[in-house]
């Protein structure tokens, strides 16, 4: 096992330089972005339809939402569909304010107008490793970016498409769009409001737990889901819509910012699946492996860890980004996330490539807290700088939480190592920000026990 998953990952260093989505294009903002938190002039009260789901074969499916520009005033909604019959498929999301929808329906009966609408783009393709087909069956993935959002406000939306808007009869001509379902944008940048997101990751083939767990997951106080990778076993498509299936109560609701780990083997999938933010100072090809969005007074940045290639290939840009975030008054913290750990005592051990190259960025740009998996156990290490333990003074933090329900590693110890539990309950990561400090609590997959709990202040 040790010896393919060499194998793999020196493929991967090609795979890595020619990954690239199905299409280069990236969802455009939308004409009709939001001016005002009012009704328009031109809203409707829509009467329902025969029915939402027109053509069964253009159900929206693996439904999940993604930033690519501003979060607090902009969100890009992906979803597929069978690739057949899609030349006069017209990809939308239809967004209404929650406080404009009418509740007391069952499903919500939302107000429709064309400045709630906006269109994007869709592609094809299939299965590829190493540029050569791997699977022939075509894939159809769907991008709709809208803007001009209000900061702290919760929507109420359906995606998929439908041919035209019957004005006189109050009606939507042959709709097939999902269930409405709700999200909400998060606080102005620079805000210190209270903010939780979750961390996880290595989730491979554990998908029925997943769903065992999703009661009290789905549940969970979150402006945002951070992935660190190894969503599947391999990243087949089909292996992608089960882990979308067992992920749709959150995925429908909060947005999911991932990193590519070792396992999406299959790079063109993984790039198709997510519509995530284009990074300028990175080469074309690379400019989805490194990404970073601004959320408060947090600056979040993914990372492909998965290559020397790779590794490299983000430094520049890397230091840029890191470099402008620090500067800003508006941000307090930088949180970094791959999928490999920079040290780790657990079965894979610690990522040499990414010390060679990242780490003296990390402290040089005082990055508190990086977040990793690739070992399938719990892991943090104490308060690291120039490759020691710091003594005094800040330090980076590097938290090891590669427990998502993928089979479990044991636990190592070593001298960074702080505290680590082995992977047998599984594991994720609560982290809420309070303006100038960070606590974070690591649960065990049940979400009843609690691993680890930490402090980081500024």
């Amino acid at each position: 096992q040790v010896a393919m998953q060499t194998h793999l990952l020196l493929l991967l260093a090609l795979l890595s330089a020619a990954a690239a989505c199905g299409s280069q294009n990236e969802p455009t903002p939308s004409p009709h972005a939001f001016e005002a938190a009012g009704a328009p002039e031109d809203a409707l009260k829509l009467g329902p339809p025969p029915t939402w789901h027109t053509d069964p074969a253009r159900i929206p499916r693996s439904i999940h939402l993604t930033w690519q520009h501003d979060p607090a005033t902009t969100i890009t909604f992906s979803w597929s569909t069978p690739a057949q019959h899609l030349d006069d498929y017209e990809p939308r999301a239809w967004v209404v304010p929650a406080s404009l929808v009418d509740h007391t329906t069952a499903e919500g009966k939302m107000p429709f107008s064309e400045q709630w609408i906006a269109t994007g783009i869709g592609s094809t393709y299939v299965t590829e490793f190493l540029g050569v087909v791997a699977i022939a069956d075509v894939n159809a993935v769907w991008h709709v970016e809208v803007t001009g959002l209000q900061p702290d406000t919760e929507y109420v939306y359906r995606v998929g498409t439908w041919k035209a808007l019957r004005r006189e009869l109050g009606q939507l001509q042959a709709p097939t769009l999902s269930p409405p379902r709700r999200f909400r944008t998060p606080p102005a940048k620079g805000s210190r409001e209270p903010m939780n997101v979750i961390l996880a990751g290595d989730s491979r083939d554990g998908t029925a737990m997943i769903r065992k767990e999703m009661s009290h997951l789905a549940g969970r106080k979150a402006a945002a889901w951070f992935f660190n990778g190894d969503m599947c076993p391999g990243g087949t498509q089909h292996q992608w819509d089960d882990w979308f299936d067992a992920m749709a109560p959150v995925l429908a609701e909060k947005v999911l910012m991932p990193v590519q780990g070792n396992h999406e083997l299959y790079a063109n999938v993984y790039y198709a699946q997510f519509a995530l933010p284009r990074a300028a100072g990175l080469a074309e090809e690379w400019q989805k492996h490194g990404w970073s969005v601004d959320v408060n007074n947090v600056h979040f940045v993914g990372l492909d860890s998965n290559t020397v290639v790779a590794v490299q290939a983000q430094v520049q840009w890397l230091e840029a980004d890191l470099k402008a975030a620090r500067a800003d008054p508006d941000i307090d913290w930088i949180v970094a996330m791959s999928h490999h750990p920079m040290y780790s005592a657990g079965n894979h051990g610690s990522t040499y490539r990414m010390q060679d190259h990242w780490a003296e960025l990390f402290d040089k740009y005082d990055v508190r807290l990086v977040f990793s998996g690739h070992d399938h156990s719990y892991e943090r290490t104490h308060r690291i700088r120039g490759g020691a333990v710091a003594k005094d003074g800040p330090g980076t933090t590097y938290v090891v939480a590669g427990g998502f329900f993928a089979p479990p590693y044991g636990a190592g110890e070593e001298w960074w190592t702080k505290t680590s539990t082995s992977g047998h309950i599984y594991n994720w990561v609560d982290m809420q920000v309070e303006g100038k400090t960070v606590k974070i609590t690591a649960w065990s997959g049940d979400g009843v026990t609690q691993l680890d709990a930490f402090e980081l202040t500024r």
